[in-house]
């Protein structure tokens, strides 16, 4: 068997099936534990909705990462709302704008299908600011502001942020008992960890981050200015676990269907590599 002939829509096709199957038939196994995931599942887990305060949650990332930034922020936001703390949504980038949206209405269906008898509502569980410019001058008003309210003053909706029960106790930086970020791009959530903070407050921090920036959050990590890492979606993954643990009436999720699919393409990949430097070992001590 030549192996150099072989038609490389072949190896296509089995990763095409690698990755749709698990989808389709939502199929999926047990991820691999991610000790950072858990740190930041306990963080949320310990936030107590009687206290006043709202959860600050940054959807910094577009289409092109939304593979894995969106399913951590999925589940993220999903644990903050079954704990009934309110979720302020925001972000500095433009082509977020449909994920504000799109994912707490997703996240709050979900959760009204599982629990017939309760609501999530806009207004009362999450509120969205949108997009808005300004980058880290904007994050650097935060802290320096004693009124949010009047910061940002409304939502995307045209809603006076004083009017809604989720932010009517949004004032200042100490009204933020949590902030997440979920982000692919390049130096903006720096920003988050450089000027998020004041001399006598830091709100702990939960951050989503691709594969490929994984070492690059390690740092903060290390540091403690970061409390808690989903890393890719094996990160997300294993979140979703927890929650299922802790939900054992929940459904299956993106992420844990994504992971799935991408640990047996990875499988099939290796197999295939591992068959050819055989094959190709045989075919040269044959001649």
């Amino acid at each position: 068997m030549n192996l150099a002939n072989l038609d490389r829509r072949i190896v296509y096709l089995l990763v095409f099936l690698a990755l749709s199957i698990p989808l389709v038939q939502r199929y999926s196994v047990r991820p691999a534990r991610m000790e950072s995931a858990e740190k930041l599942y306990r963080i949320v887990q310990e936030l107590d909705s009687e206290k006043k305060g709202v959860a600050f949650v940054a959807l910094d990332f577009g289409p092109n990462t939304k593979a894995e930034n969106q399913a951590q922020a999925e589940v993220v936001i999903e644990h903050l709302m079954r704990k009934r703390v309110p979720v302020v949504l925001f972000s500095l980038y433009a082509l977020a704008e449909p994920f504000l949206k799109l994912v707490p209405e997703r996240v709050a269906s979900r959760l009204m299908k599982e629990h017939p008898g309760e609501k999530w509502v806009y207004g009362q569980d999450w509120v969205n600011l949108g997009y808005r410019p300004g980058a880290s001058l904007l994050i650097q008003s935060i802290p320096k502001s004693d009124d949010l309210d009047e910061l940002f003053k409304k939502d995307v909706r045209g809603n006076d942020l004083k009017d809604l029960p989720a932010t009517r106790h949004f004032k200042s930086l100490k009204d933020i008992v949590f902030l997440a970020e979920f982000t692919g791009l390049v130096g903006v959530f720096q920003n988050y960890v450089q000027f998020f903070r004041s001399k006598d407050y830091v709100p702990k921090f939960g951050h989503g981050c691709t594969s490929i920036t994984i070492p690059e959050a390690y740092i903060y990590m290390d540091s403690g200015q970061l409390n808690g890492l989903l890393e890719g979606i094996a990160g997300a993954a294993w979140y979703s676990e927890l929650l299922m643990r802790d939900n054992p009436e929940r459904e299956i999720d993106s992420s844990a269907l994504i992971n799935t699919g991408l640990g047996v393409a990875h499988l099939i990949l290796i197999a295939l590599i591992v068959f050819g430097n055989v094959m190709g070992f045989l075919e040269r001590k044959k001649s």
